[in-house]
């Protein structure tokens, strides 16, 4: 029976209590799935949910997992259990693919997760790594479920809460013999986690052999009182968690303090303080510097200084936000699994709901690439009116797309429209480019002012003739044991080839003896590969995993982070011509900048910002080539070439 809008309407407003994109008795959604509009009406509140959009592959497992999942549940006589289906942890750092929820002997409520897989053939790499039919590298579904586990541990009413929790993982198309494999390698972590193959769950199974299996024959269906109960539990992070994560963080060499990036800290502290302590009527701190001043460190020396303070005091709740994916996974690598929901996306913090009594904290690192939408809508005025504090670290001269930007004047004007104090602290030091400020200095005058020769003896900069000398003098360094690694502007395709590496990265150039030459490489893989000889991490860790050198980095996995040498391929989106720089968007592969409206006027300084980002990434050494002669000519005056 077709739902009519207002009934759609209405079911929309009940599931919008839960982040979810659907929730019900396992009964229900089994007549949900014979109607055709389920899985459209599902995609549409995933999108509305932040979620995104349903890739092809989601809406496929979908359409097959979801039906093999009820089919059995139904046959094991748990029609009556509470049922979400993609429920969203809170701060979006996880989903579950389903969530069953029930009463446990004890009266408490009881939470079981369960992991869908199509998988078939399947290859076991290591205790927590597989590998699917189709090549690509995966973690062990019993290790993602035991880290969904640890989460719902520590983060269910702040751990104090009483409740049952356990997962299963179902591969509804694989046979028990492909299975095996992984009951072989689970590690110790996860072994008491079910791994169960359609053969573990055939119709001639009985309920209570199903049940069994299933690890839920205590179970009883909850009542609508633990329903509507589990609607509003507190999702914050439990002291301990709190406490082990800041001391991790606080260990962690990365996160350094030097010089200025100390005082920083003190004085962001400070204006924390007051406010948590009921002093002030609320603030948004602004630190700004250049590359290399140390506003990721400070930020995470900022969330662990304040996670450990929580861990006692629970007054506030905190979250580090960054819009870069890049920086969010090596953030969420560095905790435990049940931490990765304290590192989210500032859509996240929109989306997120505060335990009451306690004043939300958000640090929002590369603020400076926060959305504008709309010119009436930005994520800024909302993360200004949602947060009592909101901390924020950018720099304007890192702005790269046309529907992002946040300046010190927006943070002002949005600050005074909702009674928030700015307290503004700057960073000028610079920890980068072997502490040399004569070099940050001559990136900035080179793309925004008036273009100097290179005299300093502080860093190794040269131009180097052609990619293949750049290419050769970084498996120089890499060889010796540095980490080197190449960038260039988006000025070439990039396609999914699943895990193939094509060499799109392809450029020609003619030698002073009037010889053609080429040249070809690979962008940084979207997903790991490591088959038949091929070594290459995925693009969030392009930067800083073994075999990234073979790759060429963009913007968007280089910005926030470093490495020991550099080279930079400046393409033909930016040129020299007439004493001034000239950028062209046609020549831009980058999909954010298809825009109608972004003219050369427009994307011009975002092109200068982003090869500024490419140009501040190395510690050691940095060398330049651009593919467009006259250019390059122009480049050799100021820089000498080495090959």
């Amino acid at each position: 029976m077709k739902q009519t809008g207002r009934a759609l309407e209405a079911e929309d407003d009940r599931l919008s209590q839960v982040p979810c994109v659907w929730q019900g008795r396992v009964a229900e959604l089994a007549r949900q799935l014979q109607r055709p509009e389920f899985l459209r009406e599902c995609a549409l509140r995933y999108r509305n949910a932040g979620f995104g959009e349903v890739g092809d592959s989601e809406y496929r497992s979908w359409r097959f997992s979801w039906p093999a999942l009820i089919d059995v549940l139904l046959r094991a006589g748990l029609e009556q259990m509470q049922i979400y289906l993609e429920y969203s942890a809170a701060g979006g750092a996880s989903r579950f693919d389903a969530l069953l929820l029930a009463d446990a002997p004890d009266g408490a409520p009881a939470l079981t997760v369960i992991e869908l897989k199509q998988w078939t053939d399947v290859e076991v790499l290591s205790p927590e790594l597989v590998r699917r039919s189709d090549g690509l590298e995966m973690t062990h579904p019993a290790v993602q479920v035991s880290g969904y586990l640890a989460f719902l541990r520590n983060w269910f009413e702040a751990g104090t809460g009483a409740v049952q929790i356990r997962g299963v993982v179902f591969l509804h198309n694989a046979t028990r013999a492909q299975v095996e494999p992984l009951h072989v390698t689970c590690n110790k972590h996860c072994r008491d986690i079910p791994i169960l193959s359609g053969e573990d769950l055939t119709l001639e199974m009985s309920a209570e052999q199903l049940v069994g299996a299933l690890q839920m024959t205590d179970l009883q269906p909850p009542g609508e009182q633990r329903i509507t109960a589990f609607a509003r539990t507190r999702w914050t992070p439990s002291q301990r968690l709190l406490d082990n994560v800041g001391t991790m963080l606080q260990g962690n060499r990365s996160f350094v303090l030097f010089g200025d990036q100390q005082d920083a800290l003190l004085r962001i502290q400070r204006a924390i303080d007051l406010i948590a302590g009921h002093e002030s009527a609320g603030s948004v701190v602004v630190v700004t510097g250049g590359p290399g001043s140390g506003k990721t460190v400070i930020a995470a020396r900022l969330l662990a200084l304040n996670l450990r303070r929580e861990s006692a005091r629970r007054h506030l709740d905190v979250r580090y936000a960054t819009p870069s994916g890049t920086l969010i996974a090596q953030m969420r690598r560095s905790v435990p699994p049940a931490a990765k929901n304290l590192f989210v996306f500032p859509g996240d913090l929109l989306n997120l709901g505060h335990p009451e009594g306690k004043t939300p904290l958000a640090i929002v690192d590369e603020a400076q690439r926060l959305r504008r939408p709309s010119p009436k809508e930005t994520q800024l005025e909302k993360l200004i009116k949602k947060h009592q504090i909101l901390v924020l670290f950018l720099d304007e001269r890192q702005i790269v797309r046309p529907q992002e930007g946040v300046t010190i004047a927006q943070v002002e004007q949005f600050a005074a429209a909702y009674g928030r104090k700015v307290q503004k602290i700057s960073l000028a030091g610079s920890f980068r480019s072997n502490g040399s400020r004569a070099y940050m200095t001559w990136v900035d005058q080179l793309l925004y002012e008036t273009p100097q020769p290179w005299t300093g003896d502080d860093f190794d900069l040269a131009l180097v003739s052609d990619p293949a000398h750049m290419q050769a003098w970084i498996e120089e360094h890499h060889a010796k044991g540095a980490r080197a690694r190449m960038t260039a502007g988006f000025c070439w395709p990039w396609e999914r080839h699943g895990q193939r590496l094509l060499p799109e990265v392809a450029i020609t150039w003619t030698r002073a003896d009037g010889t053609e030459q080429s040249w070809k490489a690979p962008w940084n893989a979207r997903e790991r590969i490591n088959d038949a000889g091929t070594i290459a991490p995925a693009r969030n860790f392009w930067a800083t995993d073994p075999g990234g050198h073979k790759q060429v980095g963009c913007i968007y996995t280089a910005q926030g982070m470093e490495y020991d040498y550099g080279g930079v391929i400046i393409g033909p989106d930016l040129v020299r011509r007439n004493g001034s720089w000239h950028a062209d968007p046609r020549l831009s592969h980058d999909n954010a900048m298809r825009g109608k409206d972004l003219t050369p006027e427009r994307y011009l300084p975002l092109a200068l910002n982003t090869y500024r980002v490419l140009l501040t990434r190395s510690n050691r050494a940095t060398r330049i080539y651009s593919t467009d002669p006259e250019t390059q000519r122009f480049l050799s005056t100021l820089v000498a070439t080495r090959h």
